[in-house]
């Protein structure tokens, strides 16, 4: 009777760790799985982002004939702001280069624990990213929009 209860003890005990671990690798997964669909969120935004640079540097070019067009215009101020939105496209649009770059799908060589906190480093990262990307495409709609 002692063996049969030791036996459905341990048995029971197998499987709670391997069901822990499952739960540990389900969490892992679904880690990944969000930073990956952040990520699918911000990438189109990118080439709205590369024709917006564009189309600053067409404004900047062209600033004195947009002056004799629209007098009223401030060609300081407005260089002054296209370009720091210039600038603010070009580092949303690197960062995301960079983060995808730096970003490992499968980690090697690490504990379960390291890579749970690696997958919710990279989460806090890409959703941080995306606000920025936010922040600067609406910037761009609003700053773009008269030109």
């Amino acid at each position: 009777m002692k063996h049969t209860i030791l036996l459905i003890s341990a048995g029971l005990l197998v499987m709670a760790a391997c069901n822990n671990g499952s739960n540990e690798t389900g969490e892992i997964d679904r880690l990944r799985e969000e930073a990956i669909a952040v990520h699918d969120e911000i990438m189109p935004q990118i080439s709205a982002f590369d024709r917006n640079t564009v189309k600053i540097d067409s404004i900047l070019a062209n600033l004195p004939q947009l002056k004799e067009a629209q007098p009223e215009i401030d060609t300081t101020q407005t260089r002054t702001d296209l370009s720091g939105l210039k600038n603010r496209l070009e580092l949303a649009t690197d960062s995301m280069m960079n983060w995808m770059t730096a970003f490992d799908v499968d980690p090697q060589d690490k504990s379960t624990d390291e890579i749970k906190a690696y997958y919710e480093e990279e989460v806090e990262k890409v959703k941080a990213m995306k606000q920025f990307f936010d922040e600067v495409s609406k910037e761009a709609t609003d700053k773009l929009a008269k030109f």
